[in-house]
């Protein structure tokens, strides 16, 4: 099936709708110079990304680091005013309100930073730090607040009598837990999760998984996981979103996308995986890309990956791809599965793709449909072992648009 409009649909609140629908969603950073400041171009750090999430489901955003993964979950909070398009939580679109409304709505929506160190005030204590928004939004004062925040740090695997000490007083993970115990404080649906593990060792980043695993279970959260890690991503999301260059690439149930990765630069972001068994690395074909990302103040023509691409045909240098649905709740952007290109996409070369794919699908001519969500899965623990070092690249993307 080829989605071949990107219209928005409304839905009711019911338990089949998403929690988060994001639509459009673009955010452009002016470009300025000269001696009068002006504008001489715009840093596209997210272009485009309709994606939708689900009650109770955890999904994966990937990419290499200036993919605009960060940005795309700042602007989804409206932790960035957005560009253009549209984010709705369940039937209300962000963009449209207040100040004043957007405070109130910050309850349900919030936001783990990557850097645990630099997202807490070194000058307050952890009771204040976590208690400030407590106190805030008038859920609880003095004694009431106090006795909440001991909650929350018992809730995270922390002492409560931490309350009275200071963030340079603690360890990475322990302040990873006290900056998720500050996205809880005001019992949010939707934590947006940015690198939450990434400055932390192995054995700390499988407590922090598994932590965050069961305050889901526990309080019904929906998560955006951040990553570069993609062994991390595999195990503790139900979907997940391959972004490239500003623009979603791939998104599908994890388990299909990594069995059978569709679009060409996920093939090559998965074929990097080392493999622990030495006896299938002589089977194991790598896709090792050329050239480097493009300037996202100056994306190429048509689709984004073509100046990269080991299967590059006729249209991609010059017509935008669709967003094309292979199969239920799977989509990528990829000529080489839209059917109007079928006979050309014959004589591109799939000799280096260890998945070449088969063209299979039909246009729709209707409003884009909502991703189908998945139910919960892999509830198992995650081990040291588990994690290996599989990172996308070594470079933190902090500063996603900052170019």
């Amino acid at each position: 099936m080829v989605e071949t409009t990107e219209e928005t649909t409304q839905h009711t609140d019911s338990d089949g709708d998403p929690l988060i629908r994001v639509r459009g969603l673009k955010k452009h950073f002016p470009v300025k110079s000269g001696i009068l400041n002006r504008v001489t171009g715009q840093v596209q750090a997210v272009d485009g990304v309709t994606l939708d999430v689900y009650p109770n489901e955890t999904v994966g955003l990937v990419g290499e680091s200036g993919c605009g993964k960060t940005t795309a979950g700042r602007t989804m909070v409206r932790l960035t005013d957005a560009t253009d398009g549209e984010v709705f939580y369940k039937d209300q679109n962000i963009f449209d309100l207040s100040k004043e409304e957007m405070r109130k709505l910050r309850r349900n929506m919030q936001f783990i930073f990557q850097d645990p160190q630099s997202s807490l005030n070194p000058r307050m204590t952890v009771e204040r730090i976590i208690g400030e928004a407590i106190e805030f939004h008038g859920i609880a004062h003095g004694s009431e607040r106090r006795d909440m925040v001991r909650d929350l740090l018992e809730r995270v695997g922390l002492q409560p009598d931490y309350a009275t000490r200071y963030p340079h007083e603690f360890s990475g993970g322990q302040r990873q837990r006290i900056g998720i115990a500050r996205a809880l404080a005001l019992n949010p649906d939707f934590i947006v999760c940015d690198e939450p593990v990434s400055a932390l060792d192995v054995s700390v980043q499988a407590q922090v998984i598994n932590l965050l695993e069961d305050l889901q279970e526990e309080f019904n959260l929906s998560f955006l996981f951040i990553a570069h890690d993609l062994s991390v991503v595999k195990h503790i999301a139900d979907r997940v979103a391959v972004m490239y260059l500003g623009r979603i690439a791939e998104l599908g149930p994890t388990d299909k996308l990594f069995d059978d990765p569709l679009h060409p630069y996920t093939q090559s972001l998965l074929s990097a995986i080392p493999d622990p068994d030495p006896r299938k690395k002589k089977t194991k074909e790598r896709v090792v890309l050329e050239g480097d990302v493009p300037s996202p103040i100056e994306p190429p023509d048509g689709c984004r990956f073509h100046t990269r691409c080991p299967a590059r045909f006729g249209p991609c240098d010059s017509v935008e791809p669709r967003r094309v649905e292979v199969e239920d709740g799977r989509f990528v952007r990829c000529h080489l599965f839209d059917p109007e290109f079928a006979d050309e996409a014959s004589e591109a070369n799939l000799e280096d793709l260890p998945n070449p794919p088969c063209q299979s699908g039909r246009p729709v001519d209707e409003p884009e449909a909502a991703d189908g969500a998945l139910d919960r899965t892999g509830d198992d623990d995650l081990d040291d072992a588990d994690i290996d070092d599989t990172d996308i690249d070594d470079v933190s993307d902090e500063d996603d648009a900052q170019h």
